[in-house]
């Protein structure tokens, strides 16, 4: 039963589309690791992200739309991203069903950022030497504060999701957005473990998308496509 709403819920979440949405708008795509930070009771399962425990989550930016890509040059540089200032605020864990949902506490931070010198690194058990850091140390591009994220996790199919508000207030390019639709972003996507690169100390390989969600499902990739991800 948990396990078909797992499903349920991570379908609506990212490929439902609201009914007084006018305008599907993608902005950007990204993939990359998350981890707990700080993590004072580690642990698998029914000890990952206790209520008060911070979460974390960077990597690179994998894509930009309409708003952003005359303004980007990937070629030339990387672009990165990290989540920040987000805690357990709300936590149910199913022994049972090993399945999990936490919320999180209002606001946690995005950033989006342009470097063409240093290169960002994981490293192992971050936070370490290279990691938040050389994903933070470019132009900021884009920021704004995240709101009512929410993670979903089944520890048997080692998969989950997340979703969430971003509201944009920051960076060189905040610009490129009109003021109009500065706010209603959803972060989405999807969690998982079964990939044996994730480096030592990141708790799951993410991909994900930040868009304003319209009536076109055509626009979103189905959610056969992003399960396969993780396959």
């Amino acid at each position: 039963m948990k396990r078909a709403a797992l499903l349920l819920f991570l379908a609506l979440s990212v490929i439902a589309v609201p009914a007084f949405a006018q305008t599907d708008v993608f902005l950007l795509g990204f993939a990359g690791y998350d981890y707990e930070s700080p993590n004072p009771v580690p642990g698998p399962d029914g000890n990952y992200l206790n209520i008060g425990e911070g979460y974390k989550a960077l990597g690179f930016v994998t894509s930009f739309g309409a708003y952003l890509a005359p303004y980007v040059n990937t070629a030339a540089n990387q672009y990165t991203y990290y989540y920040f200032d987000l805690t357990v605020q709300n936590y149910a864990y199913y022994p049972e069903f090993t399945y999990l949902e936490v919320g999180f506490a209002n606001p946690g931070r995005g950033r989006f950022y342009e470097d063409n010198s240093t290169p960002a690194l994981y490293g192992g058990n971050p936070p370490n030497a290279t990691a938040p850091s050389t994903f933070i140390d470019g132009t900021l591009i884009l920021g704004g504060h995240i709101e009512s994220l929410v993670l979903n996790y089944d520890f048997t199919a080692n998969q989950g999701g997340f979703t969430g508000n971003i509201h944009f207030d920051e960076g060189s390019l905040l610009a490129q957005i009109p003021e109009t639709q500065r706010d209603g972003w959803t972060l989405s996507g999807l969690a998982g473990r079964p990939n044996p690169a994730i480096p030592d100390g990141y708790a799951h390989q993410i991909s994900g998308e930040c868009r304003i969600p319209g009536p076109v499902p055509a626009a979103h990739k189905t959610w056969g496509a992003l399960k396969a991800l993780y396959r």
